[in-house]
């Protein structure tokens, strides 16, 4: 969700969501129709993944992209030669490129050689490209800091209306930037501890909302979405204590993907919801954290679900039982890493897992 006339169109939507409930056969079309987005495969390039692995590597079996697990994407990786894999890599970049069990150099690798044959005059880049997908809307996951001897991760899940050329074309950044939050993280948390071995990663790894729509009262992006988040997850480094900072539908995403047993703590920023009553419903061991600038917009939105749509209990409610943290002078919808708010000086704490240092909302609102 974005800014400028934001405040605006939550206040719609928080109408139209109060309006659905007694709109008859009409509202119900709107809201339970179809996602307008046809379905893609997991993966670009999938479909000529087993003839790449057949011409490239006579003999051995294929991992099917959509359903191999990391462990057995690197036992396939660990049984081919150097000139098997090289050949593997010029065949087929674009499943290398996005596929969870590849060394992330060689992914780096794949992407940005896939990226600069779509667009030769584009920008390169900065960190690790670790994921690049065109198709759509676009999917990307950019990482700053050594994510393969990281010992903190901290993956930052964007909400609506994020698109890859926004990240990494042409067209302009607005709003809660990723990128740009990713790059004030990580210099606030080399300030606290200049010896922390951290990676911050951008993770646009799913199809967002467009906008304040349908599919952003709904929450069928969202557990696509979890889904391959879990998967990036369970690929990540085994010792590394991965930290999830939500923002708006993002939460949503994050607190179906929470449950795995690899984050140790949760964010949830300007969250309309995370589909459940209470923490609890969230059933993972990690520790949930949230926080909500006085005059964010994203306060007008109902905190119901009804029939599919809407998001649930509000995190920063006392009753749902997240640790609720302070955003000192932060304003808006955007403004949880601007630097020098008390919000960003907290979100890199629980990242470094000071959290006895973290200043915590007396009473939540």
């Amino acid at each position: 969700m974005r800014h400028g006339s934001l405040r605006v169109r939550q206040v719609l939507a928080g109408l139209v969501l109060s309006g659905l409930l007694s709109a008859g056969a009409a509202g119900a079309a709107w809201v339970l129709g179809p996602d307008p987005h046809a379905a893609l495969d997991p993966l670009p390039g999938a479909t000529g993944w087993p003839a790449a692995v057949a011409a490239a590597a006579p003999g051995v079996t294929a991992p099917d992209p959509s359903t191999a697990t990391a462990a057995e994407v690197r036992r396939f990786w660990a049984g081919l030669t150097d000139g098997q894999r090289r050949a593997l890599a010029r065949r087929a970049p674009e499943v290398l490129g996005n596929l969870d069990g590849i060394p992330y150099r060689l992914r780096d690798a794949a992407n940005r050689r896939v990226r600069d044959a779509a667009d030769p005059h584009g920008p390169r880049p900065a960190g690790q490209l670790l994921g690049y997908d065109p198709r759509g809307d676009g999917r990307v996951v950019l990482v700053f800091g050594d994510l393969a001897s990281a010992r903190r991760v901290a993956l930052i899940v964007p909400g609506s209306g994020w698109r890859l050329d926004q990240l990494l074309g042409r067209a302009a950044r607005t709003g809660a930037d990723p990128i740009a939050a990713a790059v004030a993280l990580r210099g606030q948390l080399l300030r606290l501890d200049p010896a922390a071995r951290v990676a911050v990663v951008v993770w646009l790894g799913y199809d967002t909302p467009e906008g304040v729509d349908r599919q952003a009262i709904r929450s069928e992006r969202a557990a696509a979405g979890a889904r391959a988040l879990t998967r990036f997850l369970d690929a990540l480094p085994g010792r590394a204590r991965v930290v999830l900072l939500c923002h708006s539908y993002g939460a949503v995403v994050c607190g179906r993907a929470a449950g795995g047993g690899r984050v140790g703590d949760l964010v949830a920023l300007a969250a309309p919801g995370m589909d459940v009553t209470s923490a609890a419903g969230l059933r993972t061991s990690a520790r949930v954290w949230a926080a909500r600038i006085a005059d964010d917009p994203i306060r007008f939105v109902p905190n119901l679900r009804v029939a599919g749509f809407g998001h649930g209990a509000d995190p920063v409610a006392p009753g749902f039982g997240a640790r609720v943290f302070r955003t000192g002078d932060a304003s808006g919808h955007d403004g949880y890493y601007a630097a020098g708010a008390e919000s960003l000086g907290n979100l890199a704490r629980i990242v470094l897992h000071r959290t006895s240092e973290v200043t915590l909302v007396d009473h939540p609102r």
